[in-house]
């Protein structure tokens, strides 16, 4: 019998009961904080992934520690969907890729979107230290692909270092509207988006 591996055994399943319970926690944070706001307490989370309070200290060290960790993990989540987008659009016209990335924003808020709206009321557009805020990690996203429509001719050169800011905070501010007013993202808003950014920013002969 192999001793290495009955010891790894137990060990491996240790793991991922641990990883099964932080993933229950980090999924009970998201609806406490949407509904109850960043200061949601530790007991309602701690309620709402079926765990004892001293188990969800027990992997995080306090409150602070949980709204870092959901924020950081739902912030990968978003920028790895936007960058798939960038790569499947890499190489089509610019209207397609344009899309693409418009639709990768807008199904990520529709999943997430009443944590999302806390997260953007509550993070700085522009953080001290070195670490950029989501914002700023889209702005050089969107500069990307705007310098595309720059290089395929279909944007104007002239202004462009405003464009990737005029497409986030335009798309952005619709979407905070809707959650204002408790409305789904618009119908179409997709469409309406590339239609609105391209009639503002496209080239004219």
């Amino acid at each position: 019998m192999n001793m290495n591996s009955s010891i790894a055994r137990p060990v491996r399943l240790r793991e991922r009961l641990r990883e099964a319970t932080q993933g229950a926690i980090l999924a009970a944070a998201e609806q406490a904080f949407a509904e109850e706001g960043a200061k949601a307490r530790m007991e309602s989370i701690a309620a709402r992934a079926g765990i004892a309070v001293g188990t969800l200290y027990n992997h995080f060290e306090d409150r602070d520690a949980l709204w870092k960790a959901i924020c950081r993990a739902k912030r990968e989540a978003l920028l790895a969907r936007v960058d798939a987008a960038l790569d499947a659009g890499r190489g089509r016209p610019f209207r397609e890729a344009l899309a693409l990335f418009v639709d990768a924003l807008v199904a990520h808020w529709a999943e997430h979107r009443a944590f999302l709206t806390v997260l953007v009321q509550t993070e700085p557009a522009l953080p001290s230290g070195k670490e950029r805020s989501t914002a700023q990690e889209l702005a050089a996203r969107a500069v990307k692909l705007v310098r595309r429509g720059v290089e395929q001719g279909v944007l104007r050169e002239r202004g462009a270092d405003l464009h990737a800011a005029f497409l986030i905070g335009m798309l952005r501010n619709v979407l905070l509207v809707g959650v204002a007013q408790a409305l789904p993202a618009p119908e179409g808003l997709r469409d309406r988006v590339v239609e609105f950014f391209l009639g503002g920013a496209e080239q004219r002969p």
